[in-house]
């Protein structure tokens, strides 16, 4: 099966193997928005986001709609940004709701947050793909994710406990900002799986 970039900052790579997602320069004015073609795109507030973000989720609602951008991401929950838990958390309910309404995954960035999240996931229960993307946590927290419906997408840093713990169909693959190949990621997680590549 062709290895499967769910979440990458990478605008070159393969059209088709990966989602890419956005920069938020392209939420602040989308007329920064050039699709490649045949290339899929996620586009989402991001928690450390410092502009405007009523602007940034007009735009968000339109860019939606685009056919190119097949999920919603990457927002979230980060309590180490500087922007006030409230707004985080408010614009972060939109987004969920959003991502349901137009039927697209949902790629979650979450620091420190995970109650508030699970928590988000029992008042709107899912019926697209919720994906936490670079998850790096604990077997404990993983088993609750993954208990709760969640996705578990992992990339270059990992716990090879959750790894291991996570089902195959429940567990994505990503480069997220690094500068490794898709294939050198699959290997460090093949090794950690003890699976012959």
């Amino acid at each position: 099966m062709a290895l499967f970039d769910q979440h990458t900052h990478n605008r070159n790579s393969l059209p088709g193997t990966a989602i890419v997602n956005l920069p938020m320069q392209v939420l602040s004015d989308l007329q920064n928005f050039d699709p490649a073609s045949g290339q899929l795109y996620s586009a989402g507030i991001f928690p450390l986001y410092q502009g405007d973000w009523n602007q940034a989720f007009q735009n968000l609602r339109s860019i939606i709609q685009h056919p190119q951008v097949v999920a919603l991401g990457e927002c979230g929950l980060d309590k180490r940004s500087k922007i006030s838990f409230l707004q985080q958390q408010n614009f972060f309910e939109a987004q969920m709701i959003l991502a349901e309404q137009n039927e697209k995954a949902l790629i979650i960035h979450c620091v420190r947050a995970w109650s508030e999240l699970l928590q988000f996931n029992r008042l709107h229960p899912a019926e697209q793909r919720r994906v936490v993307h670079g998850f790096r946590g604990k077997p404990e927290l993983a088993h609750q994710l993954i208990e709760a419906g969640f996705y578990l997408s992992f990339g270059p840093f990992f716990n090879p406990d959750s790894l291991r713990l996570c089902p195959p169909e429940r567990r994505l693959m990503e480069t997220d900002d690094s500068k490794l190949t898709l294939m050198q990621v699959n290997t460090l997680q093949q090794d950690a799986l003890d699976i012959p590549n």
